[in-house]
């Protein structure tokens, strides 16, 4: 073999592996730029996950403060009927005594009523009701229903003493709660055991109508 067909042969050969190296770079090539869309794919895929994901969270944030608003507005116009609905009396039971008296009988047929007073004197709220048209005979109320520091009297009435809200504070409070049912009438009067002290409307007793 002549000197020129080696140097033929030599330069086949090169040429061979320049052409397979070109290729390997452009199969690399490819696959780079295949992974780098890929990538771009991906992450365009997460950013609109992430927009929907925000654009959800901000709905629900939106939803749940218009849920609390309307909670909010139905708890005043609840607000709204107990003061439209609540009565109240103011008695002058002593020249140093005076006492709020606040009732009403909500939705569900409840009766709620609260005595408030300011004064250091301790005193007692002897009470009952009457039930249907019997306004002669005065009832209890069913003993579940009975507040705090309540004692039965005799045969039909309760006695109930107000309590201090606070140590150092003249505010006292009694509040009574049960069903409205067949219960007219709440009768009371207020009683100091110190000198065993009644005071009851001249001998006429105080009423709250329920009717």
């Amino acid at each position: 073999m002549s000197s020129n067909d080696e140097q033929d042969k030599i330069e086949l050969k090169v040429s061979e592996e320049v052409v397979q190296k070109e290729e390997e770079q452009e199969e690399e090539e490819e696959e780079q730029n295949e992974e780098e869309e890929q990538n771009q794919n991906q992450k365009a895929e997460q950013g609109e996950e992430k927009e929907d994901n925000n654009k959800n969270d901000d709905e629900e944030e939106e939803g749940g403060a218009m849920e609390i608003k309307l909670v909010k507005e139905d708890e005043q116009d609840e607000d709204e009927d107990v003061d439209d609905n609540k009565k109240k009396l103011e008695l002058q039971i002593d020249p140093e005594i005076k006492i709020n008296v606040e009732w009403y009988i909500n939705a569900n047929k409840q009766v709620d009523i609260l005595f408030k007073t300011m004064t250091k004197r301790k005193l007692t709220l002897h009470w009952g009701v009457f039930r249907g048209n019997n306004y002669n005979n005065w009832c209890r109320i069913d003993k579940s229903c009975y507040p705090d520091f309540t004692l039965e009297f005799q045969d039909s009435a309760l006695q109930t003493e107000f309590a201090l809200l606070e140590e150092d504070d003249l505010e006292q409070k009694i509040h009574i709660s049960f069903p409205k049912d067949d219960i007219s009438t709440f009768n009371f009067v207020f009683l100091e055991k110190d000198g065993n002290k009644w005071f009851n409307n001249g001998e006429k007793d105080y009423h709250l109508d329920l009717n």
